[in-house]
């Protein structure tokens, strides 16, 4: 591990592997809370309940109580429809914050605290284009956009800080370090910019399609549509290329210390451990494509296009 702290990235390898185990994963299945594509999905770090997010097509956020997986009605704890456009994008701010942020075709940014179990809107920007995806650090919200730009948001004063016109279509994924921002698109661009000299640093033309990149010391993860993982170090040296076994577009992936996931069009999940190594762990197969994935502390989730929300848990961690 680089730069962890080892307790946490035992604890957090350990629940994932949990999920190795499958005749203790429970599956639940939330059916009834969107009637469009699930979009985007967020578990959420919470001092005081399991939280998780998902945004869908039908211009929805609901909000899940993951400690009531039991009973459907009491698991979907609030349904947000602020937005009236189809919810692309869910982060929280530098992972662990209460402040939440949600992205849409209709061109607004709405920022939300969840702190309360519940979203209380606090403030809207409009960008004027389609926000297809977020990363929200402290005080500054990344976020790409149709009209093929990454823009930079100041929560602080209230303004845009800078304008990256990096891509010639629209910008699919975007992750960041301290020093460099990284996106991709449907260009099949994925691009370096160097946040302290402030220039585009690297600019790769891709085979197919990057449709989800995150990042993680020391190594930038990138899942495609050709169904591999690509790890690059910061300046975009190539270092790995892992086969998934999907041979369908990954859709979307989550990196953590405790796992990598990717979600594919072909209707399969896949758990792998977090290396450049990576072993599987486990797959789950779906009854429609899946569109989002996300992990965190032993609980699996994942939005299909069939608009159903998934979770899997070892029901001996509970």
């Amino acid at each position: 591990m680089y730069n962890v702290g080892l307790p946490r990235a035992v604890y957090e390898m350990e629940s994932a592997r949990s999920l190795k185990y499958s005749k203790s994963v429970q599956k639940y299945t939330m059916s009834s809370n969107h009637y469009g594509d699930v979009h985007c999905i967020k578990i959420l770090s919470h001092p005081a309940k399991q939280i998780a997010l998902s945004g869908s097509r039908d211009k929805t956020i609901c909000v899940y109580d993951m400690d009531c997986f039991d009973s459907q009605e009491k698991c979907i704890v609030n349904t947000n429809t602020d937005h009236n456009g189809w919810i692309w994008t869910l982060d929280q701010e530098d992972g662990y914050s209460s402040k939440i942020v949600s992205g849409s075709w209709d061109s607004y940014v709405h920022f939300y605290d969840i702190g309360r179990g519940g979203l209380e809107k606090i403030s809207e920007i409009s960008v004027h284009s389609a926000i297809l995806c977020t990363r929200f650090e402290k005080n500054c919200l990344l976020y790409g956009t149709y009209s093929k730009c990454v823009a930079g948001y100041d929560i602080r004063s209230g303004n845009v800080a800078f304008k990256l016109k990096n891509h010639t279509k629209p910008v699919l994924s975007v992750a960041a370090s301290p020093n460099f921002i990284w996106s991709s698109g449907e260009d099949n661009a994925l691009v370096c910019h160097d946040r302290r000299m402030n220039k585009l640093l690297k600019r790769i033309r891709m085979e197919r399609i990057s449709s989800s990149i995150k990042f993680l010391e020391p190594y930038l993860w990138v899942g495609g549509y050709d169904g591999y993982i690509k790890c690059f170090n910061h300046d975009m040296k190539a270092l790995k290329k892992i086969d998934t076994g999907h041979r369908q577009p990954i859709m979307d992936m989550a990196h953590s210390m405790g796992a990598t996931v990717t979600a594919s069009k072909d209707g399969v999940v896949k758990v792998f451990s977090p290396n450049t190594n990576p072993v599987l762990w486990n797959s789950f197969t779906l009854d429609s494509s899946a569109s989002c994935v996300d992990y965190k502390d032993g609980t699996l989730m994942a939005g299909c296009c069939d608009s159903s929300v998934l979770f899997w848990r070892n029901k001996n961690l509970d």
